[in-house]
Protein backbone atom coordinates (compact mmCIF):
# COMPACT_ATOMS: atom_id res chain seq x y z
CA UNK A 1 0.00 0.00 0.00
CA UNK A 2 1.19 3.54 -0.78
CA UNK A 3 1.67 5.58 2.40
CA UNK A 4 2.71 8.99 3.64
CA UNK A 5 2.90 10.89 6.93
CA UNK A 6 1.02 14.15 7.25
CA UNK A 7 -0.90 16.55 9.43
CA UNK A 8 -4.68 16.62 8.87
CA UNK A 9 -6.37 19.94 8.13
CA UNK A 10 -9.59 20.30 10.12
CA UNK A 11 -11.86 22.93 11.64
CA UNK A 12 -11.81 26.55 10.47
CA UNK A 13 -8.81 26.04 8.18
CA UNK A 14 -10.57 23.19 6.35
CA UNK A 15 -13.55 25.51 5.71
CA UNK A 16 -11.23 28.27 4.49
CA UNK A 17 -9.46 25.83 2.14
CA UNK A 18 -12.77 24.76 0.64
CA UNK A 19 -13.75 28.42 0.12
CA UNK A 20 -10.43 29.17 -1.63
CA UNK A 21 -10.98 26.21 -3.98
CA UNK A 22 -14.70 26.83 -4.52
CA UNK A 23 -15.63 26.35 -8.15
CA UNK A 24 -12.19 25.12 -9.20
CA UNK A 25 -11.91 21.86 -11.10
CA UNK A 26 -10.41 18.92 -9.22
CA UNK A 27 -10.65 20.58 -5.80
CA UNK A 28 -9.25 18.48 -2.95
CA UNK A 29 -12.10 16.81 -1.04
CA UNK A 30 -12.30 18.13 2.52
CA UNK A 31 -11.40 14.75 4.15
CA UNK A 32 -8.21 14.66 2.01
CA UNK A 33 -6.88 18.06 3.15
CA UNK A 34 -3.49 17.65 4.82
CA UNK A 35 0.09 18.90 4.96
CA UNK A 36 2.47 16.14 3.85
CA UNK A 37 5.57 15.66 6.00
CA UNK A 38 7.02 12.61 4.23
CA UNK A 39 6.06 10.40 1.31
CA UNK A 40 6.92 6.79 2.13
CA UNK A 41 5.97 4.87 -1.00
CA UNK A 42 4.98 1.21 -0.72
CA UNK A 43 4.59 -0.18 2.81
CA UNK A 44 3.69 -3.65 4.06
CA UNK A 45 1.15 -4.22 6.85
CA UNK A 46 4.03 -5.20 9.18
CA UNK A 47 5.90 -2.02 8.17
CA UNK A 48 2.82 0.06 8.95
CA UNK A 49 2.74 -1.42 12.45
CA UNK A 50 6.40 -0.57 13.06
CA UNK A 51 5.94 2.93 11.62
CA UNK A 52 2.92 3.54 13.83
CA UNK A 53 4.97 2.69 16.92
CA UNK A 54 7.76 5.07 15.78
CA UNK A 55 5.24 7.85 15.12
CA UNK A 56 3.64 7.38 18.55
CA UNK A 57 7.06 7.72 20.18
CA UNK A 58 7.90 10.79 18.07
CA UNK A 59 4.57 12.48 18.81
CA UNK A 60 5.17 12.04 22.55
CA UNK A 61 8.29 14.22 22.26
CA UNK A 62 6.67 17.28 20.64
CA UNK A 63 4.21 19.94 21.72
CA UNK A 64 1.50 21.19 19.39
CA UNK A 65 2.23 24.45 17.57
CA UNK A 66 0.63 26.77 15.03
CA UNK A 67 1.96 27.24 11.52
CA UNK A 68 0.93 30.22 9.39
CA UNK A 69 0.42 29.73 5.67
CA UNK A 70 0.82 33.15 4.05
CA UNK A 71 0.32 32.45 0.35
CA UNK A 72 -2.29 30.74 -1.80
CA UNK A 73 -0.42 30.15 -5.05
CA UNK A 74 0.39 27.82 -7.93
CA UNK A 75 2.51 24.93 -6.67
CA UNK A 76 5.23 23.70 -6.95
CA UNK A 77 6.14 26.46 -9.41
CA UNK A 78 4.48 29.45 -11.11
CA UNK A 79 2.88 27.13 -13.67
CA UNK A 80 1.37 24.83 -11.04
CA UNK A 81 -0.16 22.34 -11.76
CA UNK A 82 -1.61 22.63 -8.25
CA UNK A 83 -3.10 25.47 -6.21
CA UNK A 84 -1.80 25.31 -2.64
CA UNK A 85 -1.43 27.20 0.59
CA UNK A 86 2.28 27.57 1.27
CA UNK A 87 4.28 28.48 4.35
CA UNK A 88 7.81 29.12 5.46
CA UNK A 89 9.14 26.26 7.57
CA UNK A 90 9.15 27.36 11.22
CA UNK A 91 11.69 26.14 13.79
CA UNK A 92 9.06 23.91 15.38
CA UNK A 93 8.07 22.35 12.05
CA UNK A 94 11.70 21.91 11.02
CA UNK A 95 12.47 20.07 14.30
CA UNK A 96 9.42 17.82 13.88
CA UNK A 97 10.31 17.11 10.24
CA UNK A 98 13.92 16.22 11.16
CA UNK A 99 12.74 13.99 14.01
CA UNK A 100 10.35 12.26 11.63
CA UNK A 101 13.13 11.46 9.16
CA UNK A 102 15.29 10.08 11.97
CA UNK A 103 12.44 7.69 12.83
CA UNK A 104 11.88 6.78 9.19
CA UNK A 105 15.60 6.16 8.70
CA UNK A 106 15.52 3.62 11.54
CA UNK A 107 12.83 1.82 9.54
CA UNK A 108 15.04 1.73 6.44
CA UNK A 109 13.12 4.44 4.57
CA UNK A 110 15.34 6.67 2.46
CA UNK A 111 14.90 10.41 2.85
CA UNK A 112 13.24 12.26 -0.02
CA UNK A 113 15.73 14.15 -2.17
CA UNK A 114 13.50 17.16 -2.83
CA UNK A 115 13.54 20.00 -0.32
CA UNK A 116 10.67 20.11 2.17
CA UNK A 117 8.23 22.92 1.37
CA UNK A 118 5.18 23.09 3.66
CA UNK A 119 1.98 23.21 1.63
CA UNK A 120 -1.67 22.17 1.58
CA UNK A 121 -2.94 21.22 -1.88
CA UNK A 122 -6.30 22.85 -2.58
CA UNK A 123 -6.95 21.86 -6.21
CA UNK A 124 -5.47 20.85 -9.54
CA UNK A 125 -7.30 23.45 -11.59
CA UNK A 126 -5.45 23.08 -14.88
CA UNK A 127 -5.18 26.85 -15.29
CA UNK A 128 -2.94 29.58 -13.95
CA UNK A 129 -4.35 31.47 -10.98
CA UNK A 130 -3.21 34.65 -9.28
CA UNK A 131 -1.37 34.43 -5.99
CA UNK A 132 -3.23 35.59 -2.89
CA UNK A 133 -1.69 36.52 0.44
CA UNK A 134 -3.21 35.96 3.84
CA UNK A 135 -2.68 34.37 7.22
CA UNK A 136 -4.17 30.88 7.34
CA UNK A 137 -3.45 29.01 10.60
CA UNK A 138 -2.85 25.28 10.88
CA UNK A 139 -2.58 23.82 14.36
CA UNK A 140 0.00 21.06 14.07
CA UNK A 141 -1.28 18.84 16.86
CA UNK A 142 -0.99 15.32 15.47
CA UNK A 143 0.86 13.07 13.06
CA UNK A 144 -1.14 10.81 10.81
CA UNK A 145 0.02 7.81 8.81
CA UNK A 146 -2.13 7.74 5.67
CA UNK A 147 -2.76 5.22 2.96
CA UNK A 148 -3.20 6.70 -0.52
CA UNK A 149 -5.64 4.84 -2.76
CA UNK A 150 -6.55 5.75 -6.32
CA UNK A 151 -10.29 5.55 -6.89
CA UNK A 152 -11.37 5.17 -10.52
CA UNK A 153 -7.75 5.68 -11.56
CA UNK A 154 -7.63 9.42 -10.92
CA UNK A 155 -9.03 10.71 -7.64
CA UNK A 156 -6.89 9.74 -4.65
CA UNK A 157 -8.47 8.96 -1.31
CA UNK A 158 -6.36 9.30 1.82
CA UNK A 159 -7.31 6.90 4.59
CA UNK A 160 -5.80 7.37 8.08
CA UNK A 161 -4.08 4.19 9.24
CA UNK A 162 -2.93 5.61 12.58
CA UNK A 163 -3.15 9.00 14.31
CA UNK A 164 -0.79 10.26 16.98
CA UNK A 165 -1.53 13.44 18.97
CA UNK A 166 1.47 15.59 19.83
CA UNK A 167 1.60 15.02 23.56
CA UNK A 168 3.07 18.26 24.82
CA UNK A 169 6.77 17.48 24.99
CA UNK A 170 9.32 20.29 25.05
CA UNK A 171 11.06 19.93 21.65
CA UNK A 172 8.72 22.18 19.62
CA UNK A 173 8.65 25.14 21.98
Amino acid sequence: MRCFVGVPVTGPLARECKELALGLPRATPRPNLHMTLAFLGQCTPAGVGRLSAELRSLADRFAAFDLTFDRCEPFPAEQGPFLALTATCSEALSALHEGLWECLGRQGIDREQRAFRPHITLAKPGLALATQTGAWQLTVDQLCLYQSELIQGEVPTYRPLSQHPLAGGQEAE
